[in-house]
């Protein structure tokens, strides 16, 4: 999606940081700046940092940075059309594509065309479908709940889906990427892939449909029906409802997890509107991420069979490494959180969110059961039990888990501490698993050296963008020495004229590391008037005019060297740019003390 950088800047000027940023993180003022808790990994003490005046944060914990268009990437999971979509609906500015753009349109955008007229089609086949509305008004789910979360029914059709596709002018080969339609076997042409089922959407969190969820209305297996894996969806990367659950659970600082799509809009209906549902059961790795996005606080309400328990178990220690607080809540034998709703009510489910147990709780009772089931010893049970209790970062509230671990044992407190833990086996994962290796590596987090004067002009250019025309007309690439500096000088040189026009200095760069450096250089650069930046600026150019002379000076002094221990005459133009240069570094170092000195 090519997009002139005025039109980037103008976005990014109508949509404040620091308001869109606070929809997630709270922040508290500190001197000139904003802090708050890292939304991008799990912290206790604030590192996050937010300069509203320049418009820039950076983490100091995780070493990310960046500016709106950066935070939107990293924290919705977009890339930037996506991210700059998002921010253009929210300023109210349209973002037209030309012809030529229109016809290279990604595979991913013409998905995002057929899974939205797909839904329209479904949404408009539930209204005329009797036994799809039955099914809904028997589950209590009301049409508002149903249309907010776009409701619709794959009529019971070969081809119904297929030929209103193309009628919209989608491409069926596309249609099938998308996993809407499959082609038919030993012929031409493609057949519904999904048939006389209610329809679900699920959503990326910019509002395109990225897939659905078709549910039997009867005793049809499978029960449930998803979209496979394709260019815009992976499974065990999403959450359903997170979309809509995001704001209140922010809002609320919890989120609830539930297994089943329809427990999701029961939930929403009955005013739970920080629930989302997991797509499965048991939640993957990506999907904790998603979740704690948004909120710190997790409520898993998975059914209370056998199939939901072990679910429970298995999301656990996951969600607990990525920096979760994790609360059970126990539903009933049999029954999901839409019995509980519509038998009970809203006071009924809420009863239930203030009965949850901590997960520390709910793992250890898990454990202990295992004794009345005689399946175990007491001996394993505790190590199982201290392996769980290990996790618990508090050390108070860990040394009550042991004491309370004593009592349910029936073993002295001191035997317990003598037991070796059970090996967790998420801590082993992290520890050198595929996890560890698919975090991007960080820069160090101490302290950095004082300013080199390359870095120093990189620093004022990040600031004051619109002055790398007049210094690249000064300094040159080669006058750098340090080689990530010389490249990201170079690039600034490049765009001089969008930097002039508006355009945003990070987001000429997309590597991570290189962004939250820029981003700490930027928000370090003292708060300077425009005369006072001229001044400095004017100084920093100077420097790096001596450091050529200096340079020129010393290749001189070598060719010099050279010609006399060849017993020959140094020429007179050589020895007079010698002596020039010399003198001129001599006068600029006067210069120098006496402005140090100050007058007498």
């Amino acid at each position: 999606m090519p997009v002139a950088g005025s039109l980037v800047a103008e976005i990014t000027a109508r949509v404040d940081l620091l308001t869109y940023v606070s929809q997630y993180v709270t922040l508290r003022k500190r001197g000139r700046e904003y802090v708050g808790l890292c939304p991008f990994h799990a912290e206790k003490t604030p590192s996050f940092s937010l300069n509203a005046e320049k418009q820039l944060w950076h983490c100091y914990g995780c070493q990310a940075g960046g500016d709106l268009i950066g935070f939107v990437k990293r924290y919705e999971n977009l890339d930037f059309p996506q991210a700059l979509r998002l921010l253009a609906a929210r300023a109210g500015i349209p973002l037209h594509e030309t012809p030529d753009a229109a016809r290279k349109r990604s595979l991913r955008e013409a998905i995002y065309e057929a899974n939205a007229a797909a839904r329209a089609y479904f949404a408009d086949a539930l209204r005329t479908s009797q036994r799809a509305r039955a099914y809904l008004a028997q589950r209590g789910l009301e049409p508002e709940v149903c249309e907010r979360f776009g409701v619709g029914y794959a009529p019971d059709e070969w081809e119904g889906l297929s030929k209103a596709l193309a009628r919209a002018g989608i491409d069926l080969g596309v249609a099938a990427t998308a996993g809407l339609v499959s082609a038919r076997t030993g012929e031409a042409g493609y057949v519904d892939f999904f048939r006389g089922r209610l329809m679900l959407p699920i959503y990326n969190l910019t509002g395109e449909v990225i897939a659905f969820g078709g549910r039997s209305l009867g005793d049809e297996e499978p029960k449930y029906l998803n979209t496979r894996n394709t260019p815009v969806y992976t499974k065990g990367h999403h959450v359903f409802g997170l979309h809509l659950a995001r704001r209140s659970a922010a809002a609320h600082e919890a989120i609830i997890v539930v297994e089943g799509y329809l427990d999701c809009l029961a939930l929403h209906q009955a005013g739970f509107t920080n629930a989302v549902a997991s797509l499965g059961t048991a939640l993957s790795l990506q999907q904790a991420r998603e979740l704690h996005r948004v909120a710190d606080n997790l409520y898993l309400c998975f059914d209370g069979d056998a199939a939901g328990q072990a679910a429970t178990v298995r999301s656990i220690d996951m969600l607990v490494d990525e920096g979760l607080h994790v609360l059970v809540a126990a539903l009933p034998p049999g029954r999901d959180p839409d019995d509980v709703v519509r038998e009970g009510g809203k006071a009924a489910f809420a009863a239930l969110l203030d009965s949850s147990r901590d997960w520390t709780e709910f793992k250890i009772e898990q454990a202990c059961s295992r004794i009345a089931e005689r399946f175990t010893s007491k001996s394993e049970v505790a190590r199982e039990a201290l392996a769980v209790i290990a996790r618990v970062r508090d050390p108070i509230e860990r040394d009550l888990y042991i004491k309370a671990m004593a009592r349910r044992l029936d073993v002295s407190e001191s035997a317990l501490r003598a037991v070796r833990p059970a090996v967790a086996p998420a801590a082993a994962a992290t520890a050198g698993g595929e996890d560890s290796k698919s975090r991007p590596d960080r820069r160090s987090s101490g302290p950095r050296p004082a300013l080199s004067v390359e870095r120093e002009l990189v620093q004022v250019l990040m600031v004051r963008p619109q002055l790398t025309q007049r210094v690249a007309a000064c300094v040159g690439s080669e006058d750098f020495s340090d080689p990530e500096m010389r490249e990201v000088y170079r690039v600034l040189a490049a765009n001089a004229d969008a930097l002039a026009r508006g355009e945003s200095p990070l987001g000429l760069f997309t590597d991570e590391a290189v962004l939250a450096d820029l981003t700490h250089l930027a928000l370090a650069a003292p708060p300077l008037s425009p005369p006072d930046e001229e001044e400095r600026l004017a100084r920093i150019v100077a420097r790096f005019e001596r450091r050529r002379w200096e340079r020129r000076l010393y290749e001189l002094d070598a060719e010099m060297n050279q010609l006399l221990t060849a017993g020959k005459s140094v020429p007179e133009p050589l020895r007079d740019e010698y002596n020039s240069l010399a003198a001129t570094l001599r006068g600029a170092a006067s210069d120098k003390a006496d402005q140090k000195e100050g007058p007498p």
